[in-house]
């Protein structure tokens, strides 16, 4: 049987354990917090992303009601959770079209959608080894600024776009590296 989930990261608040032990710079630690839209559910991650997209595939559009999604990519190990959010927590696995609250789920299985289970605010997609923070749940505004580090790279699932973007960045088909690079086709 799979490990309860509250024993493994990013739901595992401590921080004397080998994995955060990394995290625990003594100059100036770069933290950010998110939470969802009741603040039920909160948690810190203790690094810059590895990477940010844009997401514009059909299912993050039907996920958010909105044209794309921002993430943010970190490392699990990275991410901790304030420990009365656990019990808030909503995971979903589309592949298994199954579901689990976080007050009765032992296990849930990866990779997961999780959300808060009182205001159903989308938090992230967790991953084996990765989290794709929903970066709007950081709460970054452009008057405020937004972190270098959270500026997407690129844009996914570009092809299935429901509003054009000009800006500079690479425009996959599909996945990164894994499908052609958009090219708009005259009148496209």
């Amino acid at each position: 049987m799979a490990s309860n989930w509250r024993n493994l990261p990013p739901y595992h608040y401590d921080f004397s354990d080998a994995a955060a032990s990394s995290l625990t710079c003594t100059q100036n630690p770069t933290i950010y917090s998110a939470s969802c839209y009741c603040g039920r559910v909160k948690y810190q991650v203790r690094d810059n992303p590895v990477s940010a997209k844009l997401c514009h595939c059909r299912g993050c559009q039907q996920l958010h009601g909105a044209p794309f999604e921002w993430v943010a990519i970190f490392s699990k190990d990275k991410v901790r959770f304030e420990p009365s959010s656990l019990d808030h927590l909503y995971f979903y696995n589309s592949e298994v079209d199954q579901g689990w609250e976080s007050t009765t789920a032992q296990h849930r299985e990866l990779p997961v959608k999780v959300s808060c289970s009182h205001c159903r605010s989308p938090m992230a997609d967790e991953g084996r080894n990765m989290w794709l923070a929903y970066s709007t749940q950081f709460g970054f505004t452009v008057e405020r600024g937004i972190p270098e580090s959270f500026r997407h790279s690129c844009h996914l699932f570009y092809k299935q776009r429901c509003v054009d973007l000009d800006d500079d960045k690479t425009k996959w088909e599909g996945h990164r590296n894994q499908s052609r690079e958009y090219k708009p086709v005259d009148g496209s």
